[in-house]
């Protein structure tokens, strides 16, 4: 039964498509075979292909339908590949002669199986695929390491030769114009970069006549324009490292090349900008406080105060910055004026402690107890209640600077705060605001509904 519905099948797809060759070279005139008429002729066939009991079967089923064989309407892949597969196997046969005796049969049976078995070209093509990728990319690997060691060996002996003239300048064993016919020899186009690097080495390791030698080398060689083209480069490293370069070699241009990257969009060209500034402009090293509207970050202020400490540079009074807009600013400058005791501008603190950045505040409170403002004890007081947990901790540190005895019953309200890290600061500044500090807070523990014994015994301990 099986059998004889596949035959349908076959039978009704291969008239389906004899009928629509047909119909494509119909005469002229003549009206094309429908649908319909092809289906009853192909149950026709059916019926007559049926084999009766008793009945020999017969060959074909097809024995009734006579088909003209016309290449025209062939398939187009049929035609490419399949009619000439034949001289393709034999071909790829005929080169076996070329492969040792070994070899011969095993090739051949591949070539065999191959053209018996399509999907074993696909599986053939997968392996030689995957061995050409990894024989590519071993390929590659091994020449980028060839070329990297290359450029590598080719780096240190340049620059060791850049050393050596260098260091007859550094000797006055060459003068300049000595010095740069010696170097315009070497491979100097390709290795500007590699003589500037080493060029800055040598200027953060002289001082004196020997560090005016390499700067007046640097500028009569225009190496200048290598570092001042570094500047608008896509890459921020680039820039950063133009801005360095024309920094240290103390270039003229270097200063408005600064200002201008002050307010860069990215935080590293920024940072680096503002620490340059007081490198190439000494005499007024903070005037680029007033120009900055980017943040102002803590790396950029902590070297610049190291700058002020090691190069001893004029310290201004930072009441011009202080009314920034700038947050950071503000913070810098009240820190600055801590740091430097700047008495004069008391007054600008004690109005910051009523600042609306919480930062601010708590840094101007920090600054009222490190300057001994006595006159900012009752802000602090009144604003005690509305400042955040951290600003009231810090309060309550700076009462051990500026409290006195009139300060106790503000100090004892603390007290009773319920925060553990605000209670403990309170006990400890009253514990060292009065003389009995430790008897005071014992008598205050015994009218109070909670111990302090802890506290005090923390107080006590050495180890904190």
């Amino acid at each position: 039964m099986r059998l004889r519905s596949l035959i349908f099948l076959i039978a009704f797809t291969s008239s389906l498509i004899i009928s629509v060759d047909a119909n494509a070279q119909v005469a002229p005139g003549r009206k094309p075979a429908s649908v319909t008429d092809t289906i009853q002729e192909t149950l026709r066939v059916r019926k007559s292909t049926e084999v009766k009991p008793g009945s020999p079967e017969p060959e074909s089923p097809f024995y009734r339908i006579e088909i003209k064989e016309d290449r025209t309407y062939d398939n187009f892949f049929s035609r490419k590949f399949f009619s000439n597969s034949k001289n393709i196997k034999s071909d790829l046969i005929g080169w076996s002669r070329h492969l040792p005796s070994p070899l011969n049969e095993f090739y051949t049976s591949i070539i065999e199986k191959s053209f018996r078995f399509p999907f074993v070209f696909i599986f053939l093509a997968l392996i030689l695929a995957f061995a050409g990728n990894v024989l590519f990319v071993i390929a590659v690997l091994f020449i980028t390491n060839r070329i990297m060691n290359f450029r590598v060996r080719q780096k240190r002996i340049i620059r060791a030769l850049f050393e050596k003239i260098l260091t007859d300048l550094m000797l006055q064993v060459t003068d300049i114009p000595e010095t740069i016919h010696l170097l315009s020899k070497t491979k100097l186009k390709k290795h500007y970069n590699l003589l500037i690097d080493v060029m800055m080495d040598f200027q953060k390791s002289f001082r004196g006549d020997s560090d005016r030698q390499i700067m007046e080398l640097y500028q009569r060689m225009n190496l200048s324009k290598i570092s001042y083209d570094k500047t608008y480069s896509m890459s921020f490293y680039e820039q950063v490292k133009g801005l360095r370069e024309l920094t240290n070699m103390k270039h003229h241009q270097s200063i408005e090349m600064i200002v201008a990257k002050l307010n860069d969009p990215n935080d590293i060209v920024r940072t680096e900008a503002q620490i340059c500034y007081p490198y190439v402009n000494p005499e007024t090293p903070f005037d680029f406080l007033g120009i900055l509207e980017k943040p102002f970050s803590k790396w950029a202020q902590l070297n610049i105060y190291y700058l002020i400490k090691i190069h001893e540079l004029p310290v201004p009074s930072f009441d011009k910055w202080i009314s920034s807009s700038n947050t950071n600013v503000v913070n810098f400058c009240i820190l600055m004026i801590d740091l430097f005791q700047q008495q004069e501008n008391s007054q600008h603190i004690i109005g910051l402690l009523n600042a609306t950045d919480e930062t601010t505040r708590n840094m101007a409170i920090s600054a009222c107890g490190n300057l001994h403002l006595f006159e900012s004890k009752e802000v602090v007081k009144n604003n005690f209640r509305f400042e955040t947990v951290k600003n009231q901790i810090e309060i309550t540190k700076i009462f051990n600077i500026i409290g006195d005895e009139t300060d106790i019953t503000f100090i004892e309200q603390i007290i009773q705060c319920e925060i553990i890290a605000i209670r403990l600061e309170s006990v400890r500044t009253l514990y060292n605001l009065v003389e009995g500090g430790r008897a005071h807070l014992i008598a205050l523990n015994e009218s109070m509904n909670f111990v302090l014994s802890p506290y005090i015994s923390h107080i006590q301990d050495n180890r904190n």
